[in-house]
């Protein structure tokens, strides 16, 4: 017996339900991938967990229920749905829960053929470019590499639609902990990227890990700078996690909708300068975090989140978009097959501008370069926000000078910051390293990223 998962087998399990429900659908989620880490000691091949589930979900009675298993075959996938639709006639509950309609879609997305690759091959290679990075600084003392490749098949069935995709996602991560030997002083520093692809992807990039090392010798036994408010640039690194912590979370529909997230009380009202706008996006081409349609069979497009200054429209998904009566959007998505849907960012950045990096560092007169976040939170809910990084290099009399300060830390009001931003550059970056919980879990991938901002910010 043909054990494949079909979207035309979902549909022969999902579309007799429409006799006797409003709606109903099928997820199927089917993953593998390897991750490779190699430092100057030993090398780790380690094959990703495999996923092959299904979720269902039925609206009966107003309610919405869902099952969910793992699908070792088509008899797994009958067993979810009898045991769904017996959760549902032993329920007696009634709500009023209506979803918003979804106009019909049939469409799939198949991955072109890529050469294969050993692990062998792989490993060799990342035991290679840790010793090159070795060799590249002498301060180096520890240097390692680590790709992770994870391909996904999904596909989704309703009424009205039927969906397939295959995605590859390739990330290269390169590591090194730099010592000075006279002070005994050591300094850890990191980058890499992660974007939609496979192993050919692998090659070193040694323009990013050059810039690497170079901001890690110079945070070597760096200072803290004095705490107070500067103008400051943002690099794309920073401009894509204050997107992500200011925009993202507090304007998820399901938090606005439960009153944890202020950006509710302020739509169609100006929250930050005229030169800003924000948006998500996971038809952003090749981005780590793009898709085709979300794991509610919603088609990629761009939200504007915020356009010129003015907060237009949250990031919904199908849910929250028919409680709130608003624009659904495809934000839809799971941690896995077996994991609720949640409004979640994917590729969140801001839109470039008209300035040159060159204008915005020679209109300050005292101030900061702030590059190569690390870690950032905010509060949906009173809009606080904190960033960290790992450089801030002083800007004097319009110079970017060679004074290096690590890490420093930013904070402020989202609203605050965002009204301080003067200048931003036709430059255009986005970061794919990020991984993003809804709270402490539920974790997804997205990107973040875009111009260099000019703002006025407290640091510390």
């Amino acid at each position: 017996m043909d054990q494949q998962i079909t979207p035309e087998f979902l549909e022969q399990v999902i579309h007799p339900l429409a006799k006797r429900y409003p709606f109903a659908r099928a997820f199927f989620l089917e993953t593998s991938g390897l991750s490779v880490t190699s430092n100057l000691r030993q090398t780790f091949i380690e094959p990703l967990p495999k996923e092959r589930g299904i979720a269902i979900s039925i609206l009966a009675h107003g309610i919405l229920y869902e099952g969910s298993s793992v699908v070792h075959s088509k008899r797994d996938v009958w067993h979810t749905l009898e045991r769904l639709e017996s959760t549902i006639a032993h329920h007696r509950r009634h709500g009023g829960m209506e979803l918003l309609p979804e106009p019909a879609l049939r469409q799939s997305w198949q991955l072109p053929a890529k050469p294969a690759i050993s692990a062998a091959q792989a490993t060799d290679h990342a035991r290679e470019i840790a010793h090159r990075i070795r060799e590249r600084n002498p301060h180096v003392a520890m240097a390692s590499v680590r790709y992770r490749q994870v391909a996904t098949r999904e596909i989704y069935v309703s009424f009205q639609r039927s969906l397939s995709q295959e995605l590859s996602r390739f990330e290269a991560i390169y590591s090194a902990v730099l010592k000075d030997e006279n002070t005994r002083t050591t300094a850890q520093i990191y980058d890499g990227f992660s974007r939609q692809g496979s192993w050919e992807l692998m090659d070193a990039h040694w323009d990013l890990i050059d810039a690497m090392l170079h901001d890690g010798e110079r945070i070597l036994g760096a200072p803290r700078l004095a705490p107070g408010f500067y103008d400051c640039i943002f690099t794309p690194s920073l401009a894509g996690i204050l997107a992500h912590e200011a925009f993202g979370h507090g304007t998820e529909a399901d938090t606005m909708r439960k009153g944890r997230a202020r950006g509710t009380h302020y739509l169609g009202q100006k929250v930050a300068s005229e030169k800003v706008s924000i948006c998500d996006s996971p038809a952003l081409a090749g981005a780590a975090a793009s898709f085709y349609f979300d794991h509610e069979g919603e088609p990629a497009s761009e939200t504007m989140i915020v356009k010129n200054g003015i907060l237009t429209q949250p990031m919904a998904d199908h849910l929250s978009a028919s409680l709130m009566g608003i624009k659904r959007t495809p934000n839809g998505r799971r941690q896995s097959f077996d994991h609720k849907v949640y409004t979640r960012m994917t590729n969140t950045y801001f839109l470039p501008g008209e300035d040159t990096l060159e204008d915005m560092i020679a209109s300050i007169q005292d101030g900061y370069f702030i590059d190569r976040a690390t870690n950032g939170m905010e509060d949906p809910k009173s809009w606080g926000i904190q960033l960290e990084a790992l450089v801030a290099r002083r800007i004097h009399n319009g110079q970017l000078t060679d004074e290096y300060f690590s890490p420093v830390i930013v904070t402020g009001y989202v609203p605050d910051l965002l009204r301080s931003i003067s200048m931003v550059s036709r430059e255009f970056a986005i970061n794919g390293l990020g991984m993003c919980g809804k709270g402490y879990k539920e974790w997804v991938k997205v990107t973040d990223g875009g111009p260099y901002l000019k703002l006025r910010a407290r640091l510390a």
